[in-house]
């Protein structure tokens, strides 16, 4: 970054002060990554569940691998629903079908030499109803010699080039060709319209003048266009102090091909719901874009890593969490492995068996040696060695199998009804077509639904209990100190002690070893198998710790431990298990902030200093940009101030306080 404020804009520190792009300790920010991607870089292969935003998105992708392969392209089977609205088409190589028998009568000299060869390579797409472009099979295998070499002759490689969309994006006017305007209206990824970028400016003003604590930056690139955008509010950074042990770095409305290129940094509050830490627009899904993203907020967060990060499984955003948080466990969501699923191993065969087959390895295995057995086993079976996403599993399995990460607190996250509720955060607000100044407006009613919920929740947890399902004091400890809904997740606990039959072992020393068999039941309720959990408790302090290690992944003791409790007659738990992050009461400071969502700005002033922020900021973009430059706006800022002043005086007002700009 090199102080290039024009390429990485820090408008505010934690105090609220210029940031001149040092972090808190006065040292510069080395942000890299920032270069534009190379027109050279491999062209990605189709593959089932890419999803895209429009027609043209679909067409151009096809279109770059199709040029980099050596074939043409063409549309073909396309297909309308009953409302007349496209609903299935593919694209094919354009060799696909039978060349048409020769018309009677016509020109001969001027008939084009047969090019069909009934090609079965194309990409099926289907429009969904929230206008997701969807592909739906692939096939990759050509019956005729490929030209990879003369991409140039091929009449679907004539699109605009990067090169030329970028400038497009600077100066639209410019261009009135039919291709060029389509890449224009297709850009939202790489560009921000001008009341988007107005919405970002206005919006982060007045949060900094509600309250000094509002965070955010913003990256431009070398023609000064909004390249990324971080923020995060008070309420953010004071609700990261209470439950910044573990976060989740959320890509869904990336993933999903929304409108709006939003990242969110989510962590889980005392209620088991969503908290936010801060919000992105990224132009990209590269290693670059996140880097900067991660760095400017632990630079937000004033360098407090957090235990864990968890993501989804893109090699992008896990190289920049390796370099950004290197102390922190880094995990992947198993929620989204487990939903690629369908999309990844549908083709095979025996899916439905392989993937009961999965399901039992992944959840059922107690020991890593067991899971890896049992993996090897699978793929020797069915000869899925071939399988190049199943080997990407099983390469990253340490970061998301959880025989291997439930040592690591994760708050629950990566549980399939935890992150429903996650994923929650701003569905009931933001649709496919959203648009990044629509997002802007409508978040402060988002959070201050948030607010609603929770203040709902903790009413709740204080006004009414829930009932006993054993009435042992143990259970009866945690509902009077736990929030309703995390005493609910121990309830459940309680209830699968009916399935478990502790013994005591062997002593070692102080340490007595129980053995817990839990019967298992299958979906339909019947016996499938048993299950033994070694636990271990120490008599000296009374500290137990089971195998499932379910305390250490969710923080909830479990039914094996439990078990063991009870068998020694213990009426109530060692405070080591009574987490404080779950207690309903702990007084939190971030709830004092609920204000800075209001909207306090709907006086003339206020209206005129919404107007006048995105210009300032316009013009320190452009005077940092040299000393040249930066001397003349000086001069000129200084000049338009005494006029200024002038006029004030010549009114018989008496100025308000000004704040130097310069």
């Amino acid at each position: 970054m090199e102080g290039n404020l024009d390429k990485d804009t820090a408008l505010k520190n934690d105090n609220g002060r210029p940031d001149n792009d040092e972090n808190d300790s006065g040292e510069k920010m080395n942000i890299q990554g920032f270069e534009q991607t190379s027109p050279k870089e491999e062209v990605e292969i189709p593959e089932v569940g890419m999803a895209f935003r429009s027609y043209e998105e679909v067409r151009n992708f096809y279109n770059r691998y199709a040029k980099s392969v050596g074939f043409n392209t063409a549309k073909v089977s396309t297909k309308n629903g009953d409302d007349g609205k496209q609903k299935y088409f593919s694209l094919a190589c354009a060799r696909s079908g039978k060349t048409p028998p020769p018309t009677a009568g016509r020109n001969s000299s001027r008939t084009r030499p047969p090019s069909k060869t009934e090609c079965k390579a194309r990409m099926n797409i289907a429009v969904y109803d929230d206008g997701r472009y969807v592909v739906t099979r692939v096939c990759l295998d050509h019956n005729h010699e490929l030209n990879p070499g003369q991409p140039h002759e091929f009449r679907s490689s004539k699109m605009v080039t990067p090169q030329l969309k970028r400038k497009l994006e600077v100066n639209d006017s410019a261009v009135v060709e039919m291709e060029c305007r389509s890449n224009i209206a297709n850009a939202r990824v790489l560009r921000l319209g001008k009341e988007d970028v107005e919405a970002i400016m206005i919006y982060c003003y007045q949060m900094q003048a509600r309250n000094s604590n509002f965070f955010f930056r913003i990256e431009r690139d070398e023609e000064s266009r909004i390249r990324n955008v971080f923020w995060a509010d008070a309420r953010c950074r004071a609700a990261y102090e209470s439950f910044g042990d573990v976060i989740y770095f959320d890509t869904t409305y990336l993933t999903k091909g929304y409108d709006v290129p939003l990242v969110m940094f989510v962590g889980v509050n005392h209620h088991g719901d969503s908290v936010l830490f801060g919000c992105g627009l990224i132009s990209s899904e590269d290693t670059g874009s996140f880097l900067w993203l991660f760095k400017s907020w632990l630079t937000c967060m004033l360098g407090h890593s957090p235990k864990a990060v968890i993501t989804d499984q893109c090699r992008a955003v896990q190289d920049a969490v390796r370099e950004v948080f290197p102390n922190s466990r880094h995990c992947l969501s198993l929620w989204h492995i487990m939903k690629k699923f369908p999309t990844k191993l549908k083709e095979i065969a025996q899916y439905i068996t392989i993937k009961m087959i999965l399901k039992n390895i992944i959840y059922d295995s107690v020991k890593c040696n067991e899971f890896e057995d049992n993996w090897r086993n699978l793929i020797n079976a069915y000869n899925l060695h071939d399988n190049e996403w199943l080997k990407s599993l099983y390469d990253d399995r340490h970061y998301w199998a959880p025989v291997y990460v439930k040592n690591t607190f994760l708050a629950g996250i990566c549980t399939t009804q935890r992150r429903e509720r996650m994923n929650a955060f701003f569905d009931n607000h933001v649709q496919s077509k959203t648009t990044v100044k629509q997002f802007i407006e409508l978040y402060d009613n988002a959070m201050k639904s948030k607010i609603i919920k929770e203040n709902n929740a903790d009413f709740a947890s204080f006004s009414a209990c829930i009932p006993t399902v054993t009435n042992h004091p143990i259970e009866k400890q945690f509902q009077k100190i736990y929030t309703n809904e995390i005493f609910k997740l121990f309830q459940d606990e309680l209830r699968g002690l009916i399935f478990c039959n502790a013994s005591f072992v062997r002593a070692e020393g102080l340490t007595s070893v129980f053995e817990v068999t839990e019967s298992i039941l299958d979906k339909d309720g019947m016996f499938s198998k048993e299950v033994t959990f070694g636990v271990f408790l120490d008599e000296a302090d009374g500290k137990l710790e089971c195998i499932c290690h379910l305390f250490e992944f969710k923080g909830i003791l479990c039914r094996h431990a439990t078990s063991v409790l009870i068998k020694k007659n213990v009426n109530n738990v060692p405070s080591c298990y009574v987490i404080k992050r779950w207690r309903k009461d702990i007084k939190h400071g971030y709830k004092l902030l609920n204000e800075v969502y209001d909207n306090v700005d709907g006086n003339d002033k206020n209206k005129r200093h919404r107007k006048l922020s995105p210009l300032m900021l316009d013009l320190q973009q452009l005077g940092v940009d040299s000393d040249e430059k930066c001397d003349f706006l000086i001069k000129l800022l200084t000049e338009a101030k005494s006029k200024l002043l002038s006029v004030a005086h010549a009114d018989g007002c008496k100025p308000a306080k000004a704040t130097s700009l310069i």
